[in-house]
C-alpha cells in the first residue's frame, strides 16, 4: 500500500531502473522515490532542494525530469557513495546516496548559462557524465572519484563541452560498444557524435557516414544552423575580466588626478583665424555663375540645333 499512502502526489515525469530490484520515480513537485520492485515498498524519499532567494518558493519550478542510477555504485550495498543522479531547478544536478543519513552528497550546475538540464547520461563504467541543457549544449564531466564518500562542495572535473543543437536536447544515449553519443532535440534533428564531441553526422543528410571510419565523419565541421546561431558565439570571460580591470584602473587614475591636481586646459588660446576673405567669396560666386550660364547656353544651343534638324526633316 506504499504506492497509495506514501507515493507521489503529483505527476510522475521520469523513471529509472537499477537491476535487480531498484526503481526510481520522479514527480513534478521535485520528489524522488526509490522503490523495491520485488516487494513494492518504498526504500527512500528524496526532496529536491530549491536554490532560490525568493520568499515565495511556489513560483519556482521544482520538477525533476531526469534521473539515472550509477549502477556500479548502487550494487555496492551500504556504500556511502552517491549512486543516483537527478536534474533539478535552476540548472542543478544532484547526487544522492542511498545509504547515508544525509542523502544529498553533491550538486552543481554544468550549464555555462545556468540553463536547466534536459537530459543526462553516463558511460557504462560510470566514469563520465554527459549533461545536455535547454540551449542545446552538451557537457562532459569526469565523475570517477566524485561524491564517493564525503559531501562535495565543488563541481567534478570538467572535460569538454560543445553545442549539439540549437534548441532543447530531449535525450542523450551513449552507445558504449561503438564509443558514440546519440542526441535528439526539439529542433527536429537526431545526430551522432564521438564521445569527445566530434561531429559524425545528422540523420537524413545527403552524405553517408561510416561509424568505424572517422574520415567519413563531418568533423571538424559543425551543423550549419549551429554555426550561424548567435548563441553559438564564444565568450571570453578572461578578456572581459581583464578589460573590466583595466577600465577600473583607468577610472581610478582619472579620479585621483581630478582630486589632486586640476587639469590644464587643452584648447588653443589663440583667437580663431578667418582664412576665407571677401575676394575668395566673390571669386567662388563668379565661378558658379559662369558654370550655370555656360550650362544654360549649351542647353539652348542644343535645343536650337534639334529644332532646325526637325524642321529640315519635315520639309524634306
Amino acid at each position: 500500500m506504499d504506492d497509495i499512502n506514501q507515493g507521489h502526489k503529483e505527476d510522475i515525469l521520469c523513471i529509472a531502473q537499477c537491476p535487480p530490484a531498484l526503481l526510481a520515480t520522479c514527480s513534478y513537485d521535485g520528489e524522488i522515490i526509490v522503490w523495491n520492485m520485488i516487494s513494492g515498498h518504498i526504500c527512500h524519499n528524496f526532496y529536491t532542494p530549491l536554490a532560490t532567494t525568493s520568499v515565495d518558493t511556489k513560483m519556482v519550478d521544482a520538477s525533476v525530469t531526469q534521473v539515472i542510477f550509477l549502477k556500479t555504485r548502487a550494487v555496492k550495498l551500504e556504500s556511502a557513495a552517491a549512486s543516483l543522479v537527478s536534474n533539478g531547478p535552476q540548472g542543478y544536478l544532484h547526487f544522492w546516496s542511498l545509504f547515508t543519513e544525509d542523502p544529498l552528497i553533491a550538486n552543481f550546475t554544468p550549464s555555462r548559462g545556468k540553463s536547466p538540464i534536459s537530459s543526462i547520461a553516463v558511460t557504462v563504467d560510470d566514469s563520465y557524465l554527459y549533461a545536455a541543457d535547454e540551449d542545446g549544449y552538451v557537457y562532459i564531466h569526469d565523475i570517477k572519484d566524485y561524491a564517493l564518500q564525503d559531501p562535495e562542495h565543488s563541481a567534478p572535473k570538467y572535460v569538454n563541452y560543445w553545442r549539439a543543437h540549437v534548441n532543447l536536447v530531449l535525450s542523450l544515449e551513449i552507445i558504449d560498444e561503438d564509443n558514440i553519443l546519440l542526441s535528439c532535440s526539439v529542433d527536429q534533428t537526431v545526430r551522432l557524435w564521438s564521445l569527445n564531441g566530434e561531429y559524425i553526422g545528422t540523420f537524413g543528410q545527403a552524405e553517408p557516414w561510416e561509424i568505424l571510419t572517422p574520415s567519413s565523419w563531418k568533423h571538424p565541421m559543425v551543423p550549419y544552423e549551429i554555426l550561424i546561431d548567435p548563441q553559438s558565439m564564444p565568450t571570453h570571460p578572461v578578456l572581459e575580466d581583464k578589460s573590466s580591470e583595466d577600465s577600473q584602473c583607468i577610472l581610478q587614475e582619472n579620479m585621483t588626478q581630478d582630486v589632486s591636481t586640476p587639469k590644464e586646459a587643452s584648447y588653443n588660446s589663440q583667437p580663431f583665424q578667418v582664412t576665407v576673405t571677401d575676394e575668395d567669396i566673390k571669386e567662388e560666386i563668379n565661378k558658379r555663375f559662369y558654370k550655370q550660364a555656360s550650362s544654360r547656353s549649351n542647353t539652348l544651343n542644343l535645343w536650337n540645333e534639334d529644332t532646325v534638324l526637325l524642321e529640315a526633316t519635315r520639309n524634306y
